[in-house]
């Protein structure tokens, strides 16, 4: 944040769906608009932020930081200086989103969250805050997760207001600092079912990876052709992973040589790799595709994948001798499949979960799942006493939500 960044506190709220949609509508309000529009936000007729009046629908750019590009939006304002309130209109892509709530973080705005429940009325405060994420969960085993976590978290905080520790002395009350801790560190569980992975699928040309691409949506999304290059630009495909909401980003193969047109779709890929969350390796197995396979073992073997599909083991059965010429980072996460008759599916998408740090075995303890959760189990977790940490204990219970 500059020296210059006003002090009073600056927000940003999504308002419309999260996940992949048409538009994403971000309403970002607070002194630091101006800042953010200076810096970020190109109109066709460039004028202050300063005279847009409320009531009036504006184009213009979304820029990054070195003012590339990063998408064509909409702009409405709501409220004038010095209250300021807008809506950004995006296209909704969760890496666009993404991409515009860091640049707002930078410049000192903060996430609004909706701390009561308006579905579901509830005099509970951990289950008012459940009831108010539930629209967050982008998967029915998160949702599933998350109404677990209501009763999970609130036995676990009853038993230590109601039973005391079995005997007074420091090592009851260091335990329980120490499960406190555990909680409290699981409350990124959340953003495992909130946010879409972004899983680039990369090999050489023709290696199937749109062919796995819409395999794993179950829908032909990603045209399929056998002449190397088809793919010349990315496309993204909303999905899950065993219950885990999952972007898989079809790119273009990647070879050095090849048409002007190929290359510009080559470079593309290597950018989108470079944003997304997680590499998914796809290598064509057969005799026939050697040369390009080892054309990509030599040029990429710097990549760090979270799994490697050795793919079109319906027609040889040679995937141990292709996984012994892996990099030997990559041996452990290569998994055998045949996109095109979608055998293997499941334990390349096993693989991919773990690979990309999922832990399911911690889906079943309990897990804070909001900022006013974490900051009293983190209190309780540093307090001197038994007196105080069972303080911080009874409002992180029954604390009433903030509006």
């Amino acid at each position: 944040m500059s020296a210059s960044t006003p002090t009073r506190e600056s927000t940003y709220q999504l308002l419309t769906s999260p996940g992949p949609a048409a538009i994403a509508v971000i309403r970002v309000c607070g002194p630091a608009v101006v800042e953010f529009a200076a810096g970020h936000i190109r109109t066709p007729q460039p004028t202050s932020p300063q005279l847009w009046s409320g009531g009036r629908v504006r184009r213009a750019e979304l820029v990054n930081s070195d003012g590339t590009p990063l998408d064509d939006i909409l702009i409405t304002a709501h409220a004038p200086p010095p209250d300021w309130d807008l809506r950004l209109c995006l296209h909704g892509s969760p890496w666009i989103y993404r991409r515009c709530t860091e640049l707002l973080g930078q410049l000192g705005f903060t996430e609004r969250h909706e701390e009561t429940a308006t579905l579901w009325r509830t005099t509970d405060t951990i289950e008012a805050e459940g009831y108010a994420l539930l629209p967050r969960m982008l998967t029915l085993r998160g949702a599933h997760w998350l109404m677990g976590q209501i009763t999970a978290l609130r036995e676990t905080l009853t038993r230590w207001c109601e039973n005391p520790f079995s005997h007074p002395g420091a090592e009851a009350l260091q335990s329980a600092q120490r499960e406190s801790r555990a909680i409290a560190a699981r409350a990124e569980i959340f953003e495992w079912f909130a946010r879409p992975l972004r899983v680039a699928l990369v090999g050489p040309p023709n290696a199937g990876k749109s062919t796995l691409a819409n395999a794993l949506a179950d829908q032909p999304v990603s045209l399929v052709s056998p002449a190397p290059g088809t793919t010349r630009d990315w496309v993204e495909i909303p999905s899950e992973a065993r219950g885990f909401p999952m972007t898989w980003l079809d790119t273009a193969g990647l070879r050095s040589g090849g048409d002007e047109l190929e290359a510009q779709g080559v470079a593309r890929s290597e950018r989108i790799i470079d944003q997304a969350d997680a590499v998914l390796v796809v290598l064509d197995v057969t005799p026939e595709a050697i040369p390009a396979r080892v054309q990509f073992l030599r040029e990429y073997a710097n990549l760090q994948p979270a799994c490697v599909a050795l793919n079109k083991c319906d027609v040889t059965d040679a995937p141990d001798a292709v996984r012994e010429t892996l990099p030997a980072g990559w041996q452990p996460w290569a998994v055998a499949i045949s996109a095109t008759q979608r055998t293997g599916l499941d334990a390349l998408l096993e693989r991919l979960v773990v690979g990309v740090g999922r832990d399911e075995r911690e889906l079943e303890a309990p897990a804070a799942f909001t900022v006013r959760q974490v900051g009293h189990l983190d209190a309780a977790r540093q307090a001197p006493d038994r007196e105080r940490f069972d303080e911080h204990v009874r409002r992180c219970l029954r604390e009433p939500a903030g509006p």
